[in-house]
């Protein structure tokens, strides 16, 4: 499992390297839920990024809604890739339907981007 979350999260840097490199600082905010996760995050993003280009931050309390948004808007973009590679869980359609029912729900997110 850990394996798989840092393939996945060296491929999205890499596929976004220069967006990335376009700032001096990446700043990396989890609220520590899960070891599992934060091990896997950091050795993909030191793998991936300068270790001097980033800063890893924990999520406070303060910011729970903030972080919660976020959680959200990253959760349903893991969706929008399954859908769109045909990986789709059962879960995920028996909460979103098919993908076309699922599209309905990332337009309406994705119109509020900045």
């Amino acid at each position: 499992f850990v394996a798989r979350i840092r393939k996945d999260v060296v491929a999205f840097l890499f596929d976004n390297l220069e967006y990335f490199q376009s700032f001096d600082r990446v700043k990396i905010y989890y609220d520590g839920g899960q070891d599992i996760v934060v091990q896997s995050l950091r050795k993909a993003i030191d793998y991936a990024l300068s270790k001097e280009a980033t800063v890893f931050k924990r999520a406070l309390l303060a910011d729970y809604r903030l972080a919660q948004m976020a959680d959200l808007l990253c959760t349903m973009e893991l969706v929008a890739q399954k859908y769109k590679n045909h990986e789709q869980t059962a879960t995920d359609i028996k909460f979103f339907g098919s993908a076309a029912s699922f599209k309905s729900y990332m337009k309406s997110i994705r119109r509020k981007r900045l």
